[in-house]
């Protein structure tokens, strides 16, 4: 009897000892979020770029450039919905949104085409960026009008290689001055043969690719 209340005993210390250092590294990884997040680093946790750190630095002297990660502030009317439905936290953007992590898939003259097969950038579809008419909790999204566009000025087309990616798809051409900062990955989650994430350069534009899965 004695022997089972000491085992028993050591078991409640052992798992009491378990959460707390569950508890110590939870707190631990919570300080160094928040502690990227006050550097010109980006965390990037969302499933539309691969995870990691990303270095942001300031846009060059040539300004946006297809192909380029991006940090980016969404439009009002998006970042409004994407923060009243969650797809995005509350950030620095003047939205009072947090910015998002793309890819500038077409820039000034290049042709877009938005269809129900996805978005084409001059004839080429770029992967998993159909627009869908529902997002996972059943509630209607609005696509960007299909039709064909060519880019002006100061505009680029955003685009991350996940079927529900929150981008240009739906809320069409962004401008220049959304643009945050340029970003560049430093260390990020690299896949197995199951789930690889590869650097890909088709129809002009670098996306990111999952071999056998979505991210």
């Amino acid at each position: 009897m004695g022997t089972a209340l000491i085992a028993r005993s050591i078991s409640m210390k052992t798992r009491r000892l378990r959460i707390l250092w569950l508890c110590v590294l939870l707190g631990v990884m919570v300080l160094i979020v928040r502690a990227i997040a006050a550097t010109d680093f980006h965390f990037n946790l969302t499933p539309s770029m691969p995870i990691g750190i990303y270095r942001l630095t300031p846009l060059s002297k040539s300004g946006v450039e297809r192909g380029g990660f991006v940090a980016v502030c969404a439009p009002p009317v998006a970042a409004e919905l994407g923060r009243r439905r969650g797809y995005l936290a509350a950030g620095r953007c003047p939205t009072a949104a947090e910015p998002l992590l793309k890819v500038v898939a077409a820039v000034a003259g290049d042709s877009v085409t938005v269809s129900a097969n996805g978005v084409t950038v001059n004839g080429c579809l770029l992967p998993h960026s159909r627009a869908l008419s529902h997002d996972a909790a059943g509630r209607r999204l609005s696509p960007w009008p299909q039709g064909h566009y060519r880019l002006s000025r100061g505009d680029f087309w955003l685009y991350a290689d996940n079927d529900r990616s929150w981008d240009s798809r739906y809320w069409g051409p962004g401008q220049a001055a959304a643009v945050r900062a340029m970003a560049f990955p430093l260390l990020v989650v690299r896949f197995d043969s199951a789930l690889r994430a590869a650097a890909v350069l088709q129809c002009g534009a670098l996306h990111w690719r999952a071999s056998s899965a979505p991210f």
